[in-house]
């Protein structure tokens, strides 16, 4: 007898665990329904900043001329002169293309060698702001051009073509 009732209580916890589960009408009278899968993207790739610029120099080449009359004066042994003194230049220019993947600037600097203080330069644009390569072919990359000029004078001793000074160009991150 214990045997029966134990089966007929197990038979009876077996039926209250089973549970109907019922679909929503949908307009159409079916028992279907849906739900939306929403997905995003994540981005995990790191892309580090690359500089990367090509520099191209002009020759350079830089005359002093001295143009005029000197006139010697006999009572003190000396010339007065009555010149004018001009720079000329051949190729005084440095171009910068930025082939990075973000935006450089290049700052432009002339310094003179010390035995040649008495000549100093400067640049048209001292600094080329240039926006980053990236979406760009690498013809159409950006780039930008500055023009050295030279001041000052030049000893009348120099008279074949001397290193005077030296020209930095500083590439950074805009």
């Amino acid at each position: 007898m214990k045997k029966i009732l134990s089966l007929i209580l197990a038979l009876a916890l077996v039926m209250s665990l089973s549970v109907t589960a019922f679909a929503a009408e949908t307009n159409d009278g079916s028992q279907n329904t849906s739900i939306d899968v929403n997905a995003l993207y994540s981005d995990g790739v790191s892309t580090p900043e690359v500089i990367s610029v090509n520099v191209e120099w002009g020759a350079m080449s830089f005359t002093y001329s001295v143009s005029g009359t000197k006139t010697w004066d006999a009572t003190k042994h000396e010339y007065t002169t009555n010149s004018n003194a001009a720079w000329t230049a051949t190729g005084n220019t440095v171009t910068v293309t930025n082939h990075s993947n973000i935006a450089v600037k290049a700052e432009l600097a002339f310094a003179a060698d010390t035995a040649y203080n008495t000549v100093t330069g400067s640049f048209d644009k001292a600094t080329l702001l240039l926006d980053s390569g990236d979406g760009l072919t690498y013809a159409n990359a950006d780039k930008d051009t500055a023009k050295l000029t030279l001041a000052g004078t030049l000893a009348d001793s120099v008279k074949t073509s001397t290193k005077v000074g030296t020209i930095t160009v500083k590439i950074t991150k805009q």
